[in-house]
């Protein structure tokens, strides 16, 4: 398995000189095992991805794109992916089935006029949509695919990606698991946390206990980190989690390595080698916690 990072920025993209080196494009990260090509989110970073896609001199035909959700940050890049241009490519794109519209519709509506000059029906590329839910487990050829639902307003998926040499865990928007719980509706904040029922209190806990699960023993795992502890005091309504909330989850899964993600738009480079660090000087041993950045390679086993 070899996993590319694309994109590592949460909320919007960023383009400043203090943000080069852990890179300013929302999330995509690409996995390729064999000739298997599966794209994780469609930020930003997934315009980079399509044109070293077409640079290749063999570029896969077939791309699968999971999709945690279709907040904009995790779909703006869509449009701007070359294969969805190219006749001769397949798209299997996978995301969570929803009551409000279909999978196929959001992104068709994210495509029209006034938003954009192009439409679904635009694309040369043949496309498939597969609405999923959260505990499917199904295969992508030689990769064995888990999911289970995130803590993120109006519901995400976590994906556990598995072969039978190295396992990668997608984590990049969830809050933690102990105060709010996020659905299908707005959460209205009042500058407290949400009074919470003995339901949702054991629902909220037995949604930890299967996100431990799917990241239990997993060579990588990129956990959403957007907060600093100071900051989730003042947005938990958000749906995003701090960097300690990520390694907890890490050390109680036996992650072998962390990677901070999901970076916060206003976090400089500076700023996230000293979260890194302190995450670094507190973790339990054999828990390695890095922080991801654009063109981070990860690479186990025979690819």
């Amino acid at each position: 398995m070899i996993a590319r990072i694309w994109g590592t920025r949460g909320s919007y993209p960023v383009a400043r000189a203090d943000v080069l080196r852990y890179g300013g494009n929302t999330t995509c990260v690409e996995v390729r095992v064999g000739e298997r090509c599966i794209v994780l989110d469609a930020g930003t970073g997934m315009r980079p991805l399509g044109a070293a896609l077409g640079a290749e001199e063999h570029s896969p035909t077939q791309i699968d794109l999971l999709m945690t959700h279709t907040h904009w940050d995790h779909i703006i890049g869509f449009p701007f992916f070359a294969p969805i241009y190219a006749p001769q490519c397949r798209l299997e794109i996978f995301g969570l089935g929803r009551t409000q519209s279909s999978l196929r519709a959001t992104i068709a509506n994210a495509l029209t006029d006034p938003l954009l000059p192009v439409s679904l029906e635009d694309l040369r590329a043949e496309l498939h949509f597969h609405e999923i839910h959260e505990g499917l487990c199904f295969e992508l050829g030689p990769v064995r695919v888990s999911t289970a639902r995130a803590n993120h307003p109006y519901r995400a998926l976590a994906y556990r990606l598995e072969t039978d040499e190295a396992t990668l865990v997608f984590i990049p928007d969830t809050g933690p698991f102990h105060t709010v719980l996020f659905g299908d509706e707005r959460i209205e904040w009042s500058g407290v946390p949400t009074a919470s029922s003995h339901d949702e209190l054991r629902e909220l806990a037995e949604m930890r206990e299967r996100i431990v699960e799917l990241a239990q023993g997993a060579d990588w795992l990129l956990y959403d980190s957007q907060f600093t502890d100071e900051q989730y005091v003042r947005f938990p309504h958000w749906g995003h989690s701090t960097a300690t909330q990520a390694r907890e989850i890490a050390e109680e899964a036996g992650v072998r390595e962390l990677l901070l993600f999901h970076h916060d738009p206003h976090r400089s480079d500076a700023e996230l080698d000293q979260i890194v660090a302190q995450q670094r000087a507190v973790a339990r041993p054999g828990l390695q916690v890095s922080g991801a950045h654009e063109g981070m390679l990860l690479r186990k086993g025979a690819v």
